[in-house]
């Protein structure tokens, strides 16, 4: 039979082992062929608690929970992500196009951009004319599953015309704002621009072997 200070050990042994785990980078592509990029370690987002914040101008501020997003209408494409450095993967993504926060959250004449912020601290910011492009989703299923936690859980954005460090996970907030202010990617390093949009050169596709080099145009990747 147990004592008391047993079971106070199995309990926090327990606890311990229910601890959610920090959200780490890997350069080794993951079942999607793609690789893990983080701006800092974080845990997962709970998702029974979290909410979607709409705000800023807007005249309806909401905090939007996870079954509601999926409530909307929502549309599947096959869409290539490219990385900047020089990788990209195509993948099946589901999810739903930013007009329908727009019809939710009513943004005033003034709001002409948004400001995305993550649970990592990482930000990024869109005219709306960005956001209405028509393959621009905002992402909640990753071939045909719920969008795992190391691919930004619950909700993350998804832009094939722009590099993937646009494409931010882990969303939490969405603020109406008069003007966009760049791209916080933009302190990290010279190769980043504000805009993200994927320039000519060239890139490795790793879902078709990653060896080889194709030369591309700029904009979507549709070619391949």
């Amino acid at each position: 039979m147990l004592n008391r200070r047993s079971l106070l050990a199995l309990g926090a042994a327990s606890a311990s082992a229910q601890k959610p785990k920090l959200l780490l980078p890997s350069d080794v592509p993951d079942e999607h062929h793609l690789k893990l990029m983080w701006y800092s370690p974080v845990a997962p987002i709970d998702q029974k608690t979290w909410r979607l914040q709409l705000k800023g101008l807007v005249e309806k501020p909401l905090a939007l929970p996870l079954p509601q997003l999926r409530a909307l209408p929502q549309e599947t494409q096959s869409s290539r992500m490219k990385c900047v450095q020089c990788w990209s993967a195509r993948a099946t993504w589901s999810g739903f196009r930013f007009q329908q926060l727009l019809d939710l959250a009513k943004p005033t004449k003034r709001a002409k951009a948004v400001r995305v912020d993550c649970a990592d601290k990482w930000y990024e910011y869109f005219t709306l004319t960005d956001l209405l492009q028509p393959n621009v989703m905002f992402v909640l299923d990753l071939a045909g599953k719920p969008l795992p936690d190391k691919h930004g859980a619950p909700l993350r954005l998804l832009d094939p015309s722009r590099y993937g460090y646009k494409s931010a996970k882990l969303i939490t907030a969405i603020t109406f704002v008069e003007e966009g202010k760049g791209s916080m990617a933009c302190d990290i390093g010279p190769y980043y621009s504000p805009d993200g949009r994927i320039l000519a050169g060239y890139d490795t596709p790793l879902d078709l072997g990653g060896k080889t080099k194709r030369k591309i145009k700029g904009g979507e990747i549709t070619d391949y």
